[in-house]
């Protein structure tokens, strides 16, 4: 007969639950119960869509983030900033949610949970059964799940009402030089406008995208105030030259220079204002209302699948608990 070696009570404690496990799990538990479940959703989505917010717009820790790699490498990983700063908000968050329960814990429950028995003896609560930080951990990983899921047929959809609206702001095609948005006589967001002025010579190009920067005069000093955005195969398309060197662009004007073509324009030893136009050749009204439909259409359809898939999730769990209770 072997003899029976004694086990590491502690060594199997760390196995079963992780080196912290029994320590967070009660602190995190709650965040996964189903009663939280819904508001922990709605927390997810905002984890999602608001570092988006700030990708689209180049704003808040988004922006900090691209132009400190900028700094250090002369380029950001659009994609890397934004999983960067989704981590940031969503640690930062579990964080204030600890914080929160440490300060309060024991607070949210009364001081005596243990009520007398019937016959007058002391009963004894059974033991609590921790949940393993496994388990923790793969609830977590089911909301983000659920989340993003949720997410992305909002996101796809509020990509498309942002065009459509885009395109209803517009208006008609207005006739400007580039000294209207130099004097900043031109107050609107956003306008369908042919702009004349000159081009300096001075550009970037960012993936088949050039900017270029455009001026009153061929004379002109100061930062750049306006700038022709066009794909490298249709400036001969889109630029029309005339007799005095000048040039007419035809295309939807609005505010807002990305961050990686500003810094490298500064590079480059080309001074870019603080509020910059950019006048993005070929595109009209109609075909951002076009591709606003187009992709809020895409929202709705992705978001069919979504509650599709969701329903016959639904209906195939309660016949396998059907099955169940049967047997």
């Amino acid at each position: 007969m072997n003899p029976v070696k004694p086990t590491n009570s502690k060594w199997a404690e760390i196995k079963e639950h992780g080196l912290l496990g029994r320590q967070i799990e009660p602190l995190f538990r709650p965040l996964f119960s189903q009663k939280n479940s819904k508001w922990f959703a709605l927390l997810g989505l905002a984890i999602l869509g608001i570092p988006l917010y700030w990708g689209f717009t180049y704003s808040g820790p988004y922006r900090y983030l691209a132009e400190l790699e900028l700094k250090c490498f002369g380029f950001y990983e659009a994609k890397l900033t934004a999983f960067l700063v989704m981590l940031g908000l969503l640690f930062g968050l579990l964080g204030i949610a600890v914080i929160v329960k440490l300060l309060f814990r024991g607070a949210e429950r009364p001081a005596s949970e243990t009520q007398p028995s019937p016959l007058g003896r002391p009963t004894m609560a059974p033991a609590a059964t921790p949940t393993p930080a496994v388990r923790v951990v793969e609830g977590w990983l089911r909301a983000c799940q659920r989340a993003a899921l949720y997410a992305a047929p909002l996101l796809v959809f509020g990509v498309g009402a942002y065009f459509y609206y885009a395109g209803t702001q517009e208006g008609d095609l207005q006739q400007l030089n580039a000294v209207d948005f130099e004097t900043g006589k031109v107050q609107t967001r956003i306008l369908y406008a042919e702009v004349r002025g000159y081009l300096t010579g001075a550009f970037v190009t960012r993936n088949d995208y050039r900017y270029m920067e455009m001026t009153s005069r061929r004379d002109a000093i100061g930062p750049a105030r306006l700038v022709v955005g066009i794909n490298d195969y249709e400036i001969r398309k889109y630029v029309h030259r005339e007799a005095d060197g000048a040039v007419t662009v035809r295309g939807v004007a609005d505010k807002g220079l990305p961050g990686d073509v500003r810094y490298t324009f500064g590079k480059n030893g080309v001074a870019v204002a603080g509020a910059v136009w950019v006048v993005h050749a070929g595109r009209d009204p109609s075909w951002d209302r076009q591709m606003g439909l187009l992709i809020m259409a895409l929202g709705v359809a992705l978001a069919g699948l979504v509650f599709g898939w969701e329903s016959y999730r639904k209906r195939k769990g309660a016949a396998a608990q059907a099955v169940r209770s049967s047997a």
